[in-house]
This record gives C-alpha cells, sequence and structure tokens, in this order.
C-alpha cells in the first residue's frame, strides 16, 4: 500500500505529456540523452567549449583543452524541476496529508493542476574519470512529465523515461601550435519508458504491478557515437583564445519500442572566445545547433540558437548566463576542495516555434571527486 501511494503521489506531480497530449497541444521538447547543469545555466551553448566529461554529449573535440591532468568525479548527482512542479508539490503534500489517497483528493490536485506541464528532469547519476585526454563514465538519467487537461473529467497524460549507458571520449591536438583538435565518443546505452493516460478514477485503483511490468518490457538500446572538430584562430588566440567548432553527434544504430523516443543525429556549428586574465577566466558562445533540421518535429530557427557566458574567478567561483532558445538563463558555481556545486536556471520551449510554449525549469548538481591541475602559464586560468 506504501508502494502504491508513493508511486501515485509521484505519478501526479511528476512529468510528461503523453504523446497524444504533445500532438494535440505542442510539439515535444527536442529529446536529449544528457546536458549539463554548467552549461544550461550558460544558455547551453556548450559546444564551443565542452572542456569536461560532457564533452561526449556535445563536442568531443572540446575535452583536448581539458585542464586537468587526471580528475574522478565519485558522487556526482543532478536533479531538476520545472517552476510548475516545484509550487505544487508543496500543496499537493499538504492536501495528501489532510485528506488521504482517494478519489475527492485526486480530482481536487488535478484541477488545480489543469493545463499544467510538471516535469522533473533531469534526474541524473553521472561518474566518471578523466585522464588528460581520455574520458570514461557510466551514467543513469531519468525524467518524467505530466500534462493535466479536461476540465469535466480531469485526466493526466504521464510519461516516464530512463536511460542506464556507458560513454567512452578521446580528443586529440594537431598542428604544430597546437590548435587543430579531434574528438570522438561512443555511447552504448538501455532505455526504457513508461507512457499512458488516467483519469482520477485510474488513479485511484491504480495496478502498481501493471506499470512495473509495463516499464519492464518497453524497452529499447543503442551504440551510438559523435565526432567533433575544434580550431582555435592563430591569430586571435592569445587574446582571445577564438576558435570555431564543429561536431556531428548521436549516429550510429538505435532499436526502441513503439512510445520510445530516439535520439536523433544532429550537426553542430560553435563559435567562442575565451579571454582569461590573472586569476579571471570566461567563456562566450555562440551555437547553432542540428543545422540540417533533423532533431525534432518543426523547422524553428530561434530554437536552434543558444548563446551563453561563463566568468569564473579564482577557479572558484562561476557565474553564467545566456539566451536559450531565446529565453533568458542563469546559473552560479562554487567549487570547495572536492565538493562541486552548480546551478541553473533556463527555459524550455515546448511549441513548434521560440516564444510559443515556455516552460521554465530549475537544476541543481552536487558532486563530489577530486582532480589533479595542469600547470598553466600565468596568463591563464589555472582550473
Amino acid at each position: 500500500m506504501k508502494f502504491k501511494a508513493i508511486l501515485v503521489t509521484l505519478l501526479v506531480i511528476i512529468p510528461f505529456a503523453s504523446s497524444y497530449a504533445q500532438k494535440a497541444v505542442f510539439s515535444r521538447e527536442y529529446p536529449r540523452m544528457m546536458t549539463s547543469v554548467r552549461a544550461m545555466g550558460m544558455g547551453n551553448a556548450f559546444f564551443g567549449v565542452s572542456d569536461d566529461k560532457y564533452a561526449a554529449f556535445y563536442n568531443p573535440a572540446g575535452l583536448a583543452m581539458n585542464k586537468s591532468v587526471w580528475n574522478v568525479d565519485i558522487i556526482p548527482l543532478s536533479i531538476g524541476a520545472n517552476s510548475n512542479m516545484i509550487s505544487n508539490a508543496t500543496d499537493l503534500g499538504s492536501m495528501f496529508l489532510k485528506g488521504g489517497l482517494n478519489t475527492d483528493t485526486i480530482v481536487k490536485t488535478l484541477d488545480g493542476m489543469m493545463g499544467q506541464y510538471n516535469n522533473i528532469s533531469p534526474i541524473t547519476f553521472f561518474p566518471a574519470f578523466t585522464y588528460k585526454n581520455w574520458s570514461f563514465g557510466i551514467f543513469v538519467n531519468s525524467y518524467a512529465n505530466v500534462l493535466t487537461y479536461n476540465k469535466v473529467m480531469p485526466t493526466v497524460s504521464a510519461k516516464i523515461h530512463a536511460d542506464a549507458g556507458a560513454v567512452l571520449t578521446y580528443a586529440h591536438s594537431f598542428l604544430k601550435d597546437k590548435s587543430l583538435h579531434l574528438g570522438v565518443s561512443l555511447m552504448g546505452f538501455y532505455r526504457m519508458g513508461y507512457s499512458a493516460t488516467y483519469t482520477a478514477v485510474d488513479i485511484a485503483n491504480l495496478d502498481t504491478n501493471g506499470i512495473v511490468s509495463d516499464l519492464l518490457e518497453n524497452t529499447g538500446w543503442g551504440i551510438l557515437a559523435s565526432v567533433g572538430v575544434m580550431y582555435e584562430l592563430p591569430w586571435l588566440r592569445k587574446e582571445l583564445n577564438a576558435r570555431v567548432g564543429l561536431s556531428f553527434n548521436d549516429f550510429g544504430y538505435q532499436y526502441m519500442a513503439d512510445g520510445l523516443d530516439k535520439i536523433e543525429p544532429t550537426l553542430n556549428l560553435s563559435l567562442a572566445i575565451s579571454p582569461n586574465w590573472e586569476f579571471i577566466s570566461s567563456n562566450i558562445v555562440i551555437d547553432f545547433n542540428d543545422l540540417l533540421f533533423m532533431n525534432g518535429t518543426d523547422d524553428s530557427f530561434g530554437k536552434r540558437v543558444n548563446i551563453g557566458a561563463e566568468i569564473g574567478f579564482w577557479n572558484r567561483i562561476f557565474l553564467r548566463t545566456g539566451l536559450h532558445q531565446g529565453y533568458w538563463t542563469a546559473g552560479a558555481g562554487i567549487n570547495i576542495w572536492a565538493l562541486r556545486i552548480n546551478y541553473a536556471y533556463y527555459t524550455e520551449e515546448l511549441g513548434a516555434y521560440a516564444g510559443q510554449y515556455s516552460d521554465q525549469r530549475h537544476v541543481i548538481e552536487v558532486v563530489l571527486g577530486w582532480d589533479q591541475l595542469k600547470k598553466q602559464p600565468n596568463s591563464r586560468l589555472i582550473d
């Protein structure tokens, strides 16, 4: 009974619109395997940086510019939710404690959430080891969404989705001045998911065993690769570290059961500069994602442009901002010995074009790990 109550509660407050609801109301957000909290604070404009373990999911060539001899993230956990979910969670908890789990309580809860998109995304665990220009990690990544609609008969369309896999990345620098970087990543993953539509009566009489069975049966898997190139412009390298990057991501083989989203291949272009001083570092990036319009069901150029900036002080305190799909983002990070904490606020476009249906989200990452830093010239920041 406790398990049923917990699952029902999660089903009501956790999020994602089913395929039916999404087609009827708006296009889906772009399916991504993984996103970096640091990157989301920068408007997800990260293809021109990609100098950490997340290079595998952005531009693998960026790993050639990582500032650590080695780095290990032992306990890296991130969790995010949209603004609707955060505000509704408190109300739902209070209502549940007062009225218990019954049809009347569920109907009242759904009435208060009518027309809202509630989201928990992502919940990520991504331990990884990086040595110079190599990186290997394993990951578990999940999200869930709920859309409530139909005032006459309150209905919930829910979708839960989870991935588990491993990824290996390698990058190398070429030319005499090491200004040309090439990288490749290889990823294998297993995916499971569940989507359904429920009325209040269905939720009150939920068959949890059936849900677990459907979740375990509705699976897929894939082996994908990404390749990237990044070139530091020689005439602007010393002052601005200006560079241009190009990556082709997520091509390979996938098998997915009905109702599971595939990860589509994308071609991405990035322009970036990183002027650094004695104790200050910075990154300014413009990304043009999915140049071939292969990801998603729309042809909106505005949804595919991201702009971001990051400034760091003493390698300890970081401030970030940007524009993601036309919406402002903000983020911050702090490194205290073996502990790193990153936060990002951003907006995801759920409509067919930028500005149609915005979904505001918050995500926080806490990482326990250690590294050994490379020695850098005084004019460049030591990370």
